[in-house]
Parts: structure tokens; sequence; C-alpha cells
């Protein structure tokens, strides 16, 4: 920082040609301008001015270091702006991993509206399930990752986000349906379940919602596993099957009765959506998109 300081005083004394007037546009004293001209003579071991009179003007050696130190202020200025727009998030990078739910519903409307904000970010978005994201997470492939619920892994911290309820979802048509007029928790019990994958935050939401209600998995009809909300809804349209699905997966179906929603009065399971980084902190554009997140302040 000192030969930056040095530059400095020399490139404002050179445009002033005047240690006193260079003074006072530096707030220093003349014989601390005098000091740094001196210093950085001494290093460069030319004189950078003569004095003639009263007239001071730059020597040769003085006229070419003149001409380079406006490129290298100019240089460094630009840098110290980057640096504080990727410190505040302005301009910066963000390799974001998201759950499977959230990649496909609630992302895509998040990241157009951060870059509507914040245009000169770049974001690379990677789908997958939650036990992916907190492994990519910890071998810093990711940056930040959104997850269907949080688990005990003490290198990770959870930061809540956005509220969210898994229903019994089938077919409209589903004769089955007649039948479960006044549904009871031990109906589960009976019905064929399609199931996502192990290692889906969305399984382990519904294994453990059930376990509190004294029903294991292997009490139920597990009829198919598949790897996404997608699929299961693709599935639950040519068979007469049930699932647990995101309600912000299903209100498209449900309103176009394809889908239909089965209440059972006992069995409510909530959960919450979560970000989810390395403990110590986030700086930059993780954070900002992070914060942007956060500020939105979603409910069901």
């Amino acid at each position: 920082m000192d030969f930056d300081f040095r530059l400095i005083v020399f490139y404002t004394a050179a445009q002033h040609l005047n240690f006193t007037k260079t003074a006072s546009a530096l707030f220093i004293s003349q014989p601390a301008v005098s000091k740094n001209i001196q210093e950085l003579e001494k290093k460069l071991g030319v004189p950078l001015f003569e004095r003639k009179g009263n007239n001071l003007n730059l020597t040769d050696s003085g006229q070419i270091l003149y001409k380079y130190a406006q490129q290298i202020i100019n240089l460094y200025n630009q840098a110290g702006q980057e640096i504080q727009e990727l410190q505040e998030g302005r301009k910066g990078n963000l390799v974001l991993g998201a759950s499977t739910t959230i990649s496909q519903y609630v992302l895509p409307a998040l990241l157009a509206d951060f870059l509507s904000q914040y245009p000169n970010n770049r974001i690379q978005s990677f789908q997958s399930n939650s036990r992916s994201i907190e492994e990519q997470l910890i071998d810093k492939t990711l940056d930040l990752g959104i997850t269907e619920g949080s688990t005990d892994n003490r290198a990770l911290k959870y930061i809540p986000f956005m509220k969210d309820e898994l229903v019994l979802v089938t077919n409209s048509q589903n004769p089955l349906l007649a039948q479960l007029k006044n549904p009871i928790l031990s109906d589960i019990t009976r019905l064929p379940l399609v199931l996502r994958e192990q290692g889906s935050g969305t399984r382990t939401i519904i294994e453990n919602a059930l376990k509190d209600k004294s029903i294991n998995l292997s009490e139920v009809q597990i009829e198919m596993i598949l790897p996404s909300t997608e699929s299961i809804k693709g599935y639950l349209a040519r068979r007469n099957s049930f699932a647990f699905l995101s309600i912000h997966t299903v209100q498209k179906e449900v309103l176009n009765n394809l889908l239909t929603i089965v209440d059972i009065p006992q069995l409510t399971i909530e959960r919450y959506f979560y970000f989810t980084h390395l403990y110590g902190g986030l700086a930059g554009t993780p954070n900002q998109f992070l914060q942007f997140c956060l500020r939105q302040n979603f409910k069901l």
C-alpha cells in the first residue's frame, strides 16, 4: 500500500505541478508530499521532477511514469470496484444445487427475479436430491444448496426458507376414491403407493411422518419407486395409485381435475425447504442470493 500511495502522490503532483496544491488535493501536508516524492525517486533511482525557478516540471523519467501511473491507478480503481461488487453480490458467480421440487417449481421464478435486480451475476443451477446436495457442499463443488428438510450434519448450516405441505393425491378417476369418502389413518397401509428414491428429502419426510403415527414403510404397499415428481404424476395419470407430493407441485393438476387430494384428518405432513451451506459464512453472490430469497416471505 505504501507504493500505491506514493504513486498517487506523484500522479497528483504531476497533474498540478505544484506541491502546495497537491497537498491540498490529498489532504496531507506539503512536507508529506515532498517526502513521498523523494521516497519514490529513491526507489526508482531517478529524479521525477525538475525545478526551474518557481516552476515545477516532469523529467523524461517523470513523463514515462506519469503515462503509466494513470493506467495503473485506473486499473487499481477498477479492481477495487469489481471487488466491492463481488463482496456485495452485485457481480459474481453462484453454483447452486436444489432438490427436485424446488428446482422445478420454485427456483425458476426466483432466479429470474434475482437476475433482473442483479444482472451482472452468473448462476449455474443443478438439480439433485437432498443427500447429493449435502455431499457436494462438503466437497465444495456447490456454493449453496436448497434441500427438502435438514439433517444433523455438523459441517452444514440450515436456514428455514419456505413452508410446504405434502398431500396424498391420486388420479381423479381412481375407483378407489369411492371407498375413501371418510378416510382414516389405517387406510394408508392398504393403498398402492408410489414413492421417491432413497436419499430423496421428500421420501425421508414421508417416512418420518408415518413413523410418528406408528406406521413403518414395511407395512405400506409400495407399488413403484420413481426419481422425480413429474415421473410420479405421469405414473398416477395411468394407474390407480397414490402418492404424497408437495402441494406446490400439484396445484395445476388439481385445478384441472386431473388429480384429487385425499385428506386424512389424522395426518398432516408439513416441512420446510432449507437453504444450506458450509459453516463459516457466505459472501458475494451466494450470500446476496440467499438474502434476496429470504426477503420474499414465502408462505403456503
